[in-house]
């Protein structure tokens, strides 16, 4: 039985009956941990529902809109009676579909909060036109005018916050237009789409939302042998391994392009190889076909040692939690060990032909993301410099933990966030579990809209060190009480914990607060993972009485209780401060 973790409310505008989809959808969501309510607009109401501030659509209140306008429902005239319009006259025509679907976008931006979300259906045109194979030859078509219009509203996803880009185009095109569309269901209810596009429309959907809300995976871990290259080092040599533009070796080439791009979207790669490590490192250092370098994994675990172990290893390095990792191994007998040793992480039933790797690879949902961040595309670098601070505490001289504090030269810049931080604050609120002192999830929107709240103040924390810049690693939700500023979640990446930099960020806070008459206040949530928020609040004298029995534990933190710690180097940056 699947676990709610968050209540939704979805409303659904569509310029057809989609209204078959609730009970596959609200199944779906509720797998993934979603309690869902629904709103369909009527049929020929999609428009009127969004154009109207006091209509049902914004008493139901959605957190998400689903806007899906077909382009043959928006431009039926020129589906019907292209081949007889002049071009300038169906250019007309397509400017109007288009300005249709951009009022209604606009309107929901006008008329709900700015924490909700709108998915924009982008769109398609039938494989058969009224121009037939004239279609792609004569000037302007039925295809330009989608093209135009998908073109428009990308961009109008680009600029407006709470519009994201559905990509139903592509969705069709990967499974067909034959498999998607029920002409018959269309003349008999109005209902455009066949059951298995239903049931493929309802998955997407759930992808998104969940993509939206939950915290995707951080690091891939590959095997060698086989993985990224076919054959076995230690017996085939580098010239006898398949890796290269031809044959089968192309089928490798293709899937290490795939991890590429998975790092190049923040996810951390790292190795986890049973091999000779002089032999496979030479295959990533020299082979002149190999994409993935040295320089690419975060973390090499390259022995004999059983998997498991070697899991625990990278984990450990890396300081983030096995329920982060995904396993990717050819040998169904290494799956199955780790499948049974460590049920935190998700094992990647591997397809048996290495042609259908990459794309295997880069449909795996547990990557899934909506936005991209600075610190996403610098995450491997920034992994990377994780493991050479632990290979320089093993190896530290310094007689003590505050003269290797001091060594590595830490500087914290804490600011105001502004309109640049806000994506990667809430990223950390859906991805920090061990020092979080609430667990609350938000959106992106949900923080953009705490921004521009003028009860709220959000603050950023940027770390350096003589390693490199971690980018921000710590974020503060505050919210203005009579005489007090409350925490309403305060959090550190997992990566930047055991320097005291949450000591040197709450220290701020405190003195901020006081700077503007008020004290700071806050609550925690235990939960499985945050032990070391507790364990933070414990040092500084707060523990809840023994008789607490509530859910969330509300504290007043002592001003005498916090000092800045005098190994770092702090920086401040105050946007738009009002006392």
């Amino acid at each position: 039985m699947s676990t709610i973790v968050r209540s939704l409310r979805l409303a659904i505008l569509c310029s057809f009956n989609l209204e078959l989809i609730a009970r596959n959808l609200e199944a779906t969501l509720n797998q993934r941990g979603f309690a869902t309510k629904f709103y369909f607009s009527s049929y020929g109401q999609w428009e009127p529902d969004a154009l109207n501030p006091g209509s049902e659509l914004y008493q139901f209140a959605p957190d998400i809109v689903l806007l899906f306008a077909e382009f043959c429902d928006l431009i039926p005239p020129l589906a019907a009676d292209f081949n007889l319009l002049l071009e300038e006259e169906s250019q007309k025509v397509g400017e109007r579909a288009w300005q249709r679907v951009e009022m209604v976008a606009k309107q929901l931006l006008h008329n709900l909060p700015p924490q909700s979300v709108i998915f924009c259906h982008n769109t398609i045109v039938a494989p058969v036109t009224p121009l037939g194979i004239l279609e792609g030859n004569a000037g302007y078509s039925l295809t330009s005018a989608t093209e135009v219009f998908n073109r428009n509203l990308r961009h109008l996803c680009q600029t407006e916050a709470q519009l994201l880009l559905f990509d139903y185009a592509s969705l069709v095109a990967k499974h067909g237009w034959k498999t998607w569309y029920d002409q018959r269901l269309w003349h008999l209810g109005r209902i455009r789409l066949a059951r298995t596009g239903l049931n493929l429309l309802a998955h997407q959907y759930a992808r998104y939302i969940t993509a939206l809300f939950t915290p995707r995976r951080k690091c891939l871990v590959l095997d060698l042998d086989n993985t990224l290259w076919g054959g076995v080092i230690g017996e085939d040599g580098l010239l006898g391994i398949q890796l290269g533009h031809e044959g089968i070796g192309l089928a490798y080439r293709e899937f290490q392009l795939a991890a590429l791009a998975l790092s190049q979207r923040g996810v951390i790669l790292a190795v986890c190889s049973k091999n000779n490590p002089d032999e496979a490192l030479t295959v990533l250092q020299e082979h002149p076909d190999t994409i993935l370098r040295p320089e690419h994994f975060a973390c090499m675990e390259i022995n004999w040692q059983p998997k498991p172990e070697n899991l625990r290893r990278i984990a450990q390095k890396l300081n983030i939690g096995l329920d982060s990792l995904v396993f990717w191994d050819d040998s169904p007998v290494e799956r199955e060990i780790v499948s049974h040793q460590l049920l935190e992480v998700l094992v990647v039933d591997v397809p048996d032909d290495p042609s259908d790797y990459a794309a295997h690879l880069l449909e795996l949902e547990c990557f899934d993301t909506l936005s991209l961040t600075n610190e996403d595309r610098r995450r491997v670098e920034m992994y990377r410099q994780q493991v050479q601070r632990e290979l320089y505490l093993e190896h530290s001289q310094s007689g003590s933990l505050e003269g290797f504090y001091s060594s590595l030269e830490i500087v914290v810049t804490i600011r105001e966030a502004s309109d640049f931080a806000l994506s990667r604050i809430a990223q950390l609120t859906q991805r920090t579990n061990q020092f979080n002192f609430t667990t609350c999830r938000y959106s992106e929107n949900e923080v953009q809209a705490l921004g521009a709240n003028p009860n709220y103040r959000l603050y950023s924390l940027q770390l350096q060190d003589r390693f490199g810049d971690l980018g921000i690693v710590g974020a503060a939700i505050v919210r203005h009480e009579l005489g007090y500023w409350h925490l309403e979640n305060f959090l550190i990446s997992c990566r930047a914990l055991g320097r005291s930099v949450e000591d040197a960020f709450l220290a701020y806070l405190i003195a901020q607060a006081e700077d503007n008459g008020a004290k700071l206040a806050g609550c925690f949530k235990p939960t499985q993972k945050n032990g070391p928020t507790r364990t933070f609040l414990a040092k500084h004298g707060l523990q809840p009485p023994e008789n607490w029995q509530e859910e969330i534990w509300e504290f007043h933190m002592p001003i005498s209780s916090v000092e800045q710690p005098s190994w770092i180097t702090i920086i401040t940056e105050q946007e738009n401060v009002t006392v």
